[in-house]
């Protein structure tokens, strides 16, 4: 005990630690909010594409059962696939965003161009290596998304196909 402040005395070495505590925690901060920033963006870009994937499903599959000589009040075959697409996924998606295209044989050609959203009025990609030739939905969905790490920002092209068995119009 100290005499004069009736306290307990400090062992010598303890008085030079007393901001140690305070200088590592300023060291390692930046490192573990750079981690939880980089963590948080991945988890949003992972479900970003989770739902990419869960719209072109949706969309491939609505579209396998709309015989092709459907008509609608407006827009063609292809457009109202994708419009259904894009309300799946919710807002953040634009039509440019989404192809749709009913192809048939390998490769894959568009019935016509009422049965595709792409501008060249091609399929919307070949897959023609899996050995499909008989009428299918092709549905491609891409969105960009940025992963944040607070120091630096990596860009990511998100990606989903689907494709389906179209079904007959018998």
């Amino acid at each position: 005990m100290n005499r004069l402040t009736r306290q307990p005395a400090r062992p010598t070495g303890e008085t030079r630690e007393r901001g140690a505590a305070l200088v590592e925690l300023a060291l390692a901060m930046p490192v573990l909010v750079m981690l939880l920033l980089g963590t948080v963006t991945s988890a949003l870009a992972l479900n970003d594409n989770l739902q990419l994937t869960h719209a072109a499903r949706e969309g491939a599959r609505h579209g396998a059962a709309i015989p092709d000589d459907q008509t609608f009040t407006s827009g063609t075959w292809a457009e109202n696939v994708r419009d259904l697409v894009l309300e799946r996924y919710g807002n953040g998606l634009s039509a440019g965003d989404v192809c749709v295209a009913l192809v048939v044989g390998s490769p894959p050609a568009p019935l016509s161009a009422s049965h595709t959203t792409d501008a060249g009025g091609n399929a919307c990609y070949d897959d023609s290596a899996a050995g499909l030739t008989d009428a299918r939905v092709q549905v491609t969905v891409a969105k960009d998304s940025v992963i944040e790490t607070g120091f630096a920002s990596f860009d990511a092209r998100l990606t989903s196909e689907a494709t389906a068995k179209h079904e007959s119009n018998g």
